[in-house]
């Protein structure tokens, strides 16, 4: 797999974020002023008439028949792994992120966490450049939080990670370091992720890890979860090949033998009723799509 500028689920996370943001600042998780120069011309078009309620709901609606529970699970997702961040800067000492895999995620430009950060993205270099170009593109005219960015690139068809991070951005004893993995959904990303896992050993106490994968069990029991043949079938012909899960009930002992412990884990159920209350109930899908966040001991 080659997560590259095509990647079709960067690009529709993106299009996900860019309708929420067209929702009224009172409604709204989060509010993502780029996420829309990522999407195609048709979606763009589509996004520009979602500020008229009746054509959001409309899209969402499509959305949720095509691919059930992507959107709702997606937003709940991007604002819990934005309040975890949050949280850890600053209440943790947590003072960079690393963020791997980054493809068009945009978090070191739209938070505004309050506290001096520094942010890396590892990303495969032609996400990188199409990225890069779309939000600077963007940035003189955004009022967001000034940031800098430090840009490593990778890819994992090619490369190891450890190959690749330069010793200047992993300065132990002037960082206290998270580390964000969303998608490690591949055997290929699953190897480098231990490859990561023994690379932190040596890091301080404290060091955080937050990782999105899928329930082994949906892997092995696929029509117990409405719609995944679908999504599954479409990430497969857009060369995406999901064939990496975690079991669910042994995130705790596998993030104890690398002597992490586990702070918080769950599926898309758990974090959309965080998000949306009494509404989450009426949504369905994509529950074995799980957010797990650890500590180093």
């Amino acid at each position: 797999m080659n997560r590259g500028a095509a990647t079709k689920t960067g690009r529709h996370m993106a299009v996900f974020r860019a309708l929420e943001s067209t929702k009224p600042a009172n409604e709204r998780l989060f509010f993502d002023p780029f996420a829309g120069a990522f999407a195609s011309r048709f979606y763009r078009t589509i996004l520009a008439a979602c500020s008229v309620p009746f054509v959001r709901k409309t899209f969402e609606a499509y959305i949720q028949l095509r691919w059930p529970g992507t959107y709702t699970a997606a937003v709940a997702r991007t604002r819990l792994i934005d309040d975890m961040i949050t949280k850890a800067v600053r209440e943790d000492g947590i003072n960079q992120i690393f963020i791997l895999n980054a493809t068009l995620d945009t978090r070191a430009h739209r938070l505004d966490i309050g506290m001096p950060v520094s942010f890396v993205e590892v990303n495969h270099p032609d996400t990188q450049n199409f990225k890069q170009k779309q939000i600077w593109g963007m940035l003189g005219n955004a009022e967001m939080p000034a940031v800098h960015v430090d840009y490593v690139k990778l890819d994992m068809s090619r490369q190891q990670l450890a190959d690749t991070i330069s010793p200047i951005l992993l300065q132990k004893s002037r960082y206290k370091t998270l580390f964000l993995w969303e998608a490690l959904t591949t055997s290929m990303e699953a190897a480098q992720a231990e490859s990561l896992f023994e690379f932190i050993k040596s890091y301080p106490p404290g060091t955080q890890v937050i990782i999105t994968y899928a329930d082994k069990d949906v892997f092995e029991n696929p029509r117990a979860y409405p719609g995944f043949s679908r999504i599954y079938k479409a990430l497969r012909h857009a060369g995406e090949n999901w064939d990496y899960g975690m079991n669910a009930g042994d995130v705790t002992a596998f993030m104890r033998e690398r002597n992490m412990q586990l702070l918080y884990d769950g599926g898309a159920d758990k974090y959309r009723e965080q998000y949306f209350g009494e509404k989450s109930k009426c949504m369905k899908g994509y529950e074995y799509f799980r957010v797990m966040r650890s500590e180093l001991k």
